[in-house]
């Protein structure tokens, strides 16, 4: 696109807090779940259920709002997603037993995936080509300062007792309030103002080739698109089988393997979200130099190589923060591209279903691996556990290696996929 749209910093900034708050809240009841499942006598499957419940909630919201967006516009659901997070935030803090902490934080998920491809496609779509991978990449770790002020905040609640979570969650509540009145200012996006005719002039592609002969999410299934969205689905899915597997329970392990002070582990949890931004910086250095499919192997590469020397050596006691936080940082390169690939090789009219549907799929993988990684631990131990994500990793490598075509400083309009042309331009 030949014009570099006013307010792009803003934008950033105003749709990337929605990751803000998906790493705020996941990091949240990791740490909290440590004190609910003596409160609540939660069982050891009803631990994973509340621990996976905003994921559940995100696989619908991320569907119904994908569609909705590429219907109705980014700009108008915007607000909306996070007015959701914000209620269900404070009943999750109310809450008193396990159905109402679950069905209050699958709600919340609700929100919170319906943002995942509002706001994704929104920064894709207003990022210049040049430093689109950049803008995308800075997007995504804002998960990691939410993490970090999760960390923070916990710090400052634990002094009242059992029940600082609820103050935690409520917090979140709160956090989430100027991000919708932010975004109540936001412009709507001009990639999806052309795909709707209601933008032209020089230099601004025209709405058959921002369309790509694609016209609305029936087309999304259509013999030559479907397998794309597929392959890039499943990506993301075994990808968030080790990374949510494992990265809900950072707390858990360090509580059980390292330190068994609440104070040690929730500085332990800071080192970590400390070593994932560290990552994603390294990231921002190399997805628009070396490339997607550079940074995304190399990411899914050192992953499954990090696991299963984990595994392997059985590693332990105060070696896994440097361990872990090593692991984080690499993830982040292969966690990056996974989220944001598919709002480069969609076009406008379906960019934001693709992502949604992309979304929903990876959040089964998320699933699987909340629920089943505390059972697995002790039927087969950490070590064991370590490896298992460790193949799902490699799967995910061989996939990618297989699938993934370079989009780097290229026009939305030139990579994305349509009816008249069956794969991404390298």
């Amino acid at each position: 696109m030949g014009f570099d749209p006013r307010g792009k910093l803003n934008s950033f900034l105003v749709s990337s807090a929605g990751f803000l708050l998906d790493g705020y809240d996941l990091s949240v009841i990791s740490f909290a779940i440590l004190f609910l499942q003596k409160e609540m006598s939660l069982t050891t499957f009803q631990e994973g259920l509340v621990n996976s419940a905003s994921l559940i909630g995100m696989i619908f919201g991320s569907l119904l709002f994908g569609v909705l967006s590429d219907k109705l516009g980014r700009k108008r659901l915007m607000g909306i997603d996070l007015i959701i997070f914000t209620v269900f935030a404070l009943t999750s803090a109310l809450s008193l037993n396990f159905i109402e902490i679950f069905v209050s934080r699958i709600m919340l998920g609700v929100g919170i995936g319906g943002d995942y491809p509002v706001s994704s496609s929104m920064m894709a779509e207003f990022s210049p080509s040049k430093s689109r991978g950049k803008y995308l990449v800075g997007a995504v770790s804002m998960y990691w300062i939410g993490t970090l002020l999760s960390a923070l905040v916990n710090l400052s609640f634990l002094p009242l007792g059992e029940y600082f979570w609820r103050f935690s969650f409520a917090f979140g509540s709160i956090l989430a309030i100027p991000v919708i009145l932010a975004r109540l200012r936001l412009a709507e996006s001009p990639r999806w103002l052309i795909s709707k005719g209601k933008l032209t002039g020089e230099g601004i592609p025209t709405v058959e080739e921002e369309n790509k002969g694609v016209k609305g999410i029936t087309d999304l299934f259509n013999g030559k698109i479907f397998p794309v969205v597929l392959l890039a689905s499943s990506i993301w899915f075994l990808f968030d089988v080790a990374s949510y597997g494992i990265g809900l329970y950072y707390p858990a392990i360090f509580k059980q393997f390292a330190f068994p002070s609440n104070y040690e582990v929730i500085y332990a949890t800071m080192v970590i979200a400390i070593g994932a931004l560290i990552g994603y910086v390294f990231a921002e250095l190399a997805v628009d130099s070396l490339g997607r499919r550079a940074t995304l192997l190399s990411g899914l590469g050192l992953m499954a190589l990090l696991l299963g020397i984990g595994g392997v050596i059985k590693i332990t006691g105060v070696y896994l923060l440097p361990y872990f936080a090593i692991f984080v940082a690499m993830e982040q390169w292969a966690g990056a591209v996974t989220l944001f690939y598919p709002t480069e090789i969609f076009p406008t009219p379906i960019r934001s279903s693709a992502q949604g549907f992309a979304t929903a799929f990876s959040r089964f993988g998320a699933v699987l691996g909340v629920v089943f990684f505390p059972t697995m631990t002790k039927v087969i131990g950490l070590s064991s556990s370590l490896i298992v994500f460790s193949i799902t990793s490699a799967i995910a490598f061989a996939i990618s290696l297989y699938f993934v075509r370079e989009t780097k400083k290229m026009e939305l309009e030139k990579i994305a996929i349509g009816l008249r042309k069956g794969q991404v331009k390298s």
